[in-house]
């Protein structure tokens, strides 16, 4: 039987800004394991709680808690989270202000299609998080990489011959990768830009409850009460990423539009887990369960220091900030951590690395070390594999002519 002959597939061909979002993708295939970074511990959930409160909710569920949500998320989440944000956060809301969302992502392409225009300019923070570049970008709005240094953003000089920035991009709490925590004077500083030049503050509240020495800096939202702020928060980092829970935190003026829009573009759902998570909340379980993982984390956090500090130096380490869920270990320029990570992974230790969080310039060469999901007790013997791998480049390196 002769067969017929397949004709070969066309190239699929993708839009201008389809293909510039794959080629400055960052998401990875593995998601779990030493040293992954942006990963909690999932296995200290009290699923058992949560389970309990669900399946009592579900018992007498409102039928319309099973359609699509039209208000910006169930009322009762939104409560619920405006007073926790008040008390823990020093965020300064009512219920009404508050969005549900499927993820920070989805939050930051609502305001991207809210408030800029193609061509419209955001500051970002350099080095810094590829999901909130990507996200940007695709939506057409032209990226402004500003310098971080250990107080955080540094404001570049105001042009009055250059666009006003529709969104400055920011996170305070702990900067995204590298770790600083801003200063509450360049917050007083950002905030009195963004009143004077009409820009919206994005501030993504990143880590914002795990940090492990002192009293949190309040969030930027709350430090004025006409703060053009608008405050993202996640669960992912606190409950487990797969929950696909956010917020947005929007001012009274926006509230009601954004909503509007939010029902229109993604029609929102997950009744049955918002009302869980509400109860949550409010019994004050989601309170205890965050100070289990901070206690958790920062014993974490201290082994990894410590097996960094006690085999290369403290001066490795790139801001001591104590705050977060991962650290980054300074590379000499001598080494590609691209290379290195990739290196690295081959031995099962999975890693990021520093310089493709940099859109422009000469990047910092690093791997971001996530340590959530790592047990203390093995911290020196994951390490390992990163010494040896390192010692072997340096020792290279040093014989190099």
């Amino acid at each position: 039987m002769i067969r017929p002959v397949t004709p070969p597939m066309k190239p699929v061909r993708l839009s201008r800004r389809g293909s510039r979002l794959l080629a400055s993708s960052g998401a990875g295939s593995h998601q779990w394991g030493a040293f992954m970074p942006g990963v909690p511990d999932v296995s200290h959930m009290p699923h058992d709680i949560w389970r309990k409160i669900q399946l009592r909710l579900s018992r007498r569920l409102p039928v319309e808690n099973l359609s699509y949500a039209s208000h910006g998320g169930c009322v009762e989440l939104q409560q619920a989270l405006a007073d926790y944000l008040r008390v823990i956060r020093s965020v300064n809301c009512t219920p009404e202000q508050v969005l549900i969302t499927a993820g920070t992502h989805q939050s930051l392409d609502l305001l991207a299609k809210m408030l800029c225009d193609p061509g419209d300019r955001a500051i970002v923070e350099e080095p810094g998080y590829w999901g909130i570049r990507n996200v940007l970008a695709v939506n057409g709005v032209t990226l402004i990489p500003t310098e971080v240094d250990d107080q955080g953003l540094v404001l570049p000089p105001e042009q009055p011959d250059s666009p006003v920035p529709r969104l400055i991009c920011v996170t305070p709490s702990h900067q995204y990768p590298l770790g600083a925590v801003m200063s509450l004077q360049r917050r007083h500083e950002l905030l009195e830009r963004a009143k004077s030049s009409g820009s919206w503050v994005v501030e993504d509240d990143y880590d914002g409850e795990f940090r492990f020495t002192g009293s949190p800096i309040p969030a930027l939202q709350g430090l004025a009460a006409d703060a053009p702020v608008i405050y993202l928060g996640t669960f992912s980092k606190t409950l487990y990423p797969g929950i696909r829970l956010s917020y947005m935190v929007v001012p009274k003026s926006l509230a009601a539009r954004m909503k509007m829009a939010h029902s229109e573009l993604y029609r929102g759902g997950y009744g049955l887990v918002q009302l869980t998570l509400a109860e949550f909340i409010r019994e004050g379980h989601y309170a205890a369960h965050v100070r289990r993982m901070r206690q958790i984390y920062s014993r974490r956090r201290a082994a990894l220091v410590e097996v960094i500090s006690t085999s290369l130096g403290a001066d490795w380490i790139v801001h001591h900030s104590n705050a977060g869920l991962h650290l980054v270990l300074r590379l000499p320029d001598s080494i590609d951590d691209v290379a290195f990570s990739a290196e690295l992974e081959q031995c099962g230790v999975l890693t990021r690395p520093l310089s493709s969080y940099y859109l422009r310039g000469t990047p910092q060469r690093g791997l971001l070390l996530g340590y959530a999901c790592v047990d203390e007790a093995v911290i020196p013997a994951a390490f390992a594999p990163i010494l040896t791998r390192l010692q072997h480049h340096l020792q290279v390196a040093s014989v190099s002519p």
